[in-house]
């Protein structure tokens, strides 16, 4: 076993992954476009589907600048960290303590790579590494989708709506698992997201907060709030406040593995 509380990186790289995947139980259902308002009833279960299609970011590439601060997961600092996304090809991160480069990420449809500057050390595992070692499902396209912020696990077959004061909600039940999404009142942009995995005693939830527009009029999620809580992990949170963020503007993503670092 690779993982080890001592190994910064290691570990921001690990709970990081295991946030944004930790929904992934399968594939998401790809929600059908034909539907128009004009012919679906404002407000209902199958307008407010639309309207988070219709919110959907899909970008060829993403790059932010990110803070990172987690509670729990035996990581007591906060980190900053540049993270790119060239769709389906790779997702690409730098992390840094107190203005120090501490590590990176590379992760591939099937593999992660990281290198821990802190400790001389540099990993390559195959991504269903994350699913032996903390019995969480895998999936690079779910990441992706998670660090843009859109919905996962929107499984129209098996979903209803209601109506609050301020918000409307989506919820769905299947043997697997419970999950809601809870959209804007006026915007029907995405607010919150939560999954509840019963058999396997495990929680998440997320808070998208803060949208500011940015390239090609695209509403982005500046501020996500992450709750986790398993057997595995423990409980625990993640806050990530993201700056200079830029949509489709083609970025590098180095990652060079110097000789003198031991193979973990």
């Amino acid at each position: 076993m690779i993982y080890c509380k001592k190994t910064l990186i290691f570990s921001f790289a690990s709970i990081l992954i295991m946030a944004l995947l930790f929904s992934a139980c399968k594939a998401k259902k790809e929600v059908s476009t034909t539907t128009t308002t004009n012919t679906v009833e404002r407000n209902s279960t199958a307008f407010l589907v639309e309207q988070i299609n219709k919110h959907k970011i899909d970008a060829e590439w993403l790059s932010a600048k990110a803070r990172i601060v987690p509670d729990g997961f035996g990581i007591g600092v906060s980190l900053s960290a540049n993270i790119r996304v060239h769709k389906d090809e790779a997702i690409w991160m730098n992390v840094s303590k107190i203005g120090l480069e501490a590590g990176r990420a590379l992760i591939r449809p099937d593999s992660v790579f990281i290198i821990d500057r802190l400790n001389g050390m540099y990993y390559e595992r195959p991504i269903s590494y994350v699913e032996s070692e903390f019995n969480l499902p895998a999936d690079f396209t779910l990441l992706q989708e998670m660090i843009l912020g859109n919905a996962v696990l929107l499984d129209e077959k098996n979903i209803k709506s209601k109506k609050l004061t301020d918000r409307h909600i989506l919820s769905g039940t299947n043997a697997d698992y419970q999950t809601e999404y809870r959209l804007g009142n006026v915007s029907y942009q995405l607010e919150e997201m939560s999954v509840n995995d019963e058999t396997n005693q495990r929680n998440f939830f997320i808070d998208f907060d803060e949208y500011k527009t940015i390239d090609d009029n695209i509403n982005f999620s500046h501020r996500r709030h992450i709750e986790l809580n398993s057997e595995e992990t423990g409980a625990g949170t993640i806050l990530i406040n993201f700056s200079k963020v830029e949509i489709n503007v083609p970025k590098s993503m180095p990652f060079s593995v110097s000789p003198r670092y031991e193979r973990g």
